[in-house]
């Protein structure tokens, strides 16, 4: 699961003003990743908008998406149940500041493997789909 948990990290801290829609259990930690990715990545104007949403579910709007069920392939999904939401969550959230302590998206090459090519989603979704 690693490629696709590092993809949706990279989703996020390259795009402005998203929206990170969270399970009421993990408002505050978003809250504090928001706050982060602001201080960590100085030329980034709008940091993430943190909201409550579904309990089973984590969506990062438009870009990925952690648990649920199965959006569309535009969507970077990170299939899980709700008994491991919080694990991937803290695996995620592990991932950003990584990559922003590594200087990620400022920087080339730093974003990991896979970073530079284009991301195959259909790929993705059969080495992880949870059966």
């Amino acid at each position: 699961m690693a490629p696709c948990i590092a993809e949706a990290a990279r989703r996020l801290l390259r795009t402005e003003g998203t929206s990170l829609i969270v399970p009421e259990s993990l408002f505050n930690e978003a809250l504090k990743l928001s706050l982060a990715i602001s201080d960590g990545i100085p030329k980034m104007i709008r940091e993430p908008m943190v909201s409550m949403g579904s309990e089973n579910l984590i969506e990062i709007e438009g870009l990925s998406q952690l648990g649920g069920e199965e959006p569309p392939l535009s969507i970077c999904w990170i299939p899980t149940d709700l008994v491991n939401l919080e694990s991937i969550w803290g695996q995620w959230t592990l991932q950003i500041h990584d990559l922003m302590a590594a200087g990620y998206p400022g920087c080339v090459g730093c974003g990991g493997p896979g970073s530079e090519g284009t991301w195959d989603e259909t790929a993705s979704r059969a080495r992880t789909r949870v059966t």
